[in-house]
């Protein structure tokens, strides 16, 4: 019996009693799910912070301050202090609270541990896979007949034998954090965050890494690229979607792509500065270091640059103001050639539209399309460029060149810059005309007697009758021009008869 009695004994002397850990995949995401994801979800979640995934309720908010971790080690964390204000009073039940504070404490488990460890999926963590990863350059991933191959257990990777047909039980995808179109081999899996591939990463879950704002503005919109350089430009780039080569493989490499950033650009590492590349075209900072602070148009080439053409920028780019102090749509900006106009090389990119060359200033188009006679060439104004010839010449403004039409008997036609008036062309220059000289930016409609009189002086014969047999019949009906007449009036010839 006293046997019996010490057995007893020993039965009810106190023994630690084994808890189960609170993970997210165990409790807290189906708490999270019922009673924060109502706000706390989308593009704009309140508060800055998502219930949506393990890696957003493990995020940071938007005070910059991760959700589960009590700011400076001391206090309470953000995900359960948030419950003591008005706005979410009686939100959770103390039941609830209590496994949330939990969840915290135990460091915020994606779920038990089991082949790996309870922070295996926290990207803060030292024992995180990505370090893991890293260190044995990526080989559990792309290897799968790596020991360590993360297909003998997962869904949702980049490499799996034929043999394996089923994950292990319990074992996530690891498309369940790695959400991207690639999966783990999206580029911003390790440079970057989410679906942007350049840095800097999540500050939330690697703070210690360096601010990077160069990243941005070469790679992301910014002021002088609407759609941001391809990652090749800087970087030897991976043709396969993963990591290969040089890729990965533990530093940064700087391999210029010519082609923009030109055939002199080098990268020194010590001071991280790079020169003779896009930026080496004249302006204030040839060789900018990494984190310097912001260009601006004068630091690449002067706005405008030496030599170059004075006047409104926008008279050549499409893309840049007038004063050249910012672009608008920039496109072509930063593309390792000058483009002028809309950079299609056509007429129309500079002045006009597509391939019609003619502007809409002026009476550009009264000579483009004419009412009553055929359009007047280019050349008969302007000294049109041919093969490699320099154009424009102009300072800023179009030269005017009169010639063939305008100079057509000898005439010597004139331009004046100042009046924007022309005097002694065949063109306006009739007899009895009553416009000789007109104004360029006059808008009034011209007439049949603007540019000769109806009729003109003898000995031309004294009759409105124009289109009279032995005239300009065909041509003419009394003083209408017919489409006929259109086609060869104002043509350098004086017809007379039938058409």
């Amino acid at each position: 019996m006293l046997a019996l009695g010490g057995v007893f004994a020993a039965c009810e002397t106190p023994r630690e009693t084994r808890r189960e850990t609170t993970t997210y995949t165990g409790q807290v995401q189906a708490l999270l799910e019922a009673r924060c994801l109502r706000c706390h979800a989308g593009l704009a979640p309140a508060g800055g912070w998502s219930a949506g995934s393990y890696l957003e309720a493990i995020g940071c908010t938007d005070s910059g301050d991760p959700a589960t971790i009590a700011r400076d080690g001391a206090g309470t964390a953000p995900i359960t202090a948030v419950l003591d204000r008005s706005d979410h009073a009686g939100l959770v039940s103390h039941a609830e609270r209590a496994v949330l504070s939990s969840w915290v404490s135990a460091g915020a488990p994606r779920s038990g541990g089991g082949v790996h460890g309870a922070a295996f999926a926290d990207p803060r963590s030292p024992e995180s896979h990505g370090r893991l990863l890293r260190a044995k350059h990526y080989a559990p991933m792309l290897d799968a007949n790596d020991p360590d191959a993360c297909g003998t257990c997962h869904e949702g990777v980049a490499a799996r034998r034929g043999d394996v047909r089923l994950a292990a039980p319990g074992a996530p995808s690891c498309t369940s954090c790695h959400s991207e179109q690639e999966g783990p081999l999206a580029c911003g899996t390790c440079h970057g965050d989410g679906a942007r591939a350049y840095p800097p990463r999540n500050r939330c879950f690697f703070p210690a890494d360096p601010k990077d704002r160069a990243h941005a503005a070469h790679a992301g919109t910014s002021a002088s690229r609407a759609t941001g350089l391809p990652c090749s430009t800087c970087h030897p780039e991976p043709k396969t979607g993963a990591p290969a080569g040089v890729h990965a493989n533990g530093w940064v490499d700087v391999w210029f792509d010519y082609a923009v950033a030109g055939r002199e650009a080098r990268f020194d590492a010590a001071s991280k500065s790079c020169s003779g590349t896009c930026h080496a075209r004249g302006g204030a900072r040839p060789a900018p270091a990494w984190s310097d602070a912001p260009m601006t148009c004068n630091d690449c080439h002067s706005s405008p640059p030496p030599d170059h053409y004075r006047g409104a920028c926008t008279s050549c780019h499409h893309e840049a103001n007038a004063d050249g102090t910012a672009l608008t749509k920039p496109v072509l900006h930063a593309n390792g050639k000058v483009d002028l106009g809309d950079g299609s090389g056509r007429c129309g990119s500079c002045h006009g539209q597509g391939d019609d060359p003619w502007p809409k200033t002026g009476a550009h188009q009264a000579h483009a399309r004419p009412k009553d006679a055929r359009a007047v060439a280019c050349e008969t104004c302007h000294a049109v460029p041919s093969g490699a010839a320099r154009h424009p010449e102009g300072k800023g403004a179009a030269t005017v060149r009169l010639a063939g039409l305008a100079t057509r008997g000898g005439r010597r036609a004139s331009f004046d810059p100042v009046t924007k008036t022309c005097a002694g062309t065949y063109c306006h220059e009739g007899a009895g005309a009553l416009s000789p000289s007109p104004r360029w930016t006059d808008t009034t409609a011209t007439t049949c007697t603007s540019c000769h009189g109806t009729p003109p002086p003898a000995p031309h014969v004294q009759t409105t009758t124009c289109g009279g047999a032995a005239c300009h019949e065909g041509r003419t009906t009394g003083l209408q021009m017919t489409p006929a007449g259109r086609l060869v009036h104002v043509d350098g010839v004086v017809d007379r008869g039938s058409l």
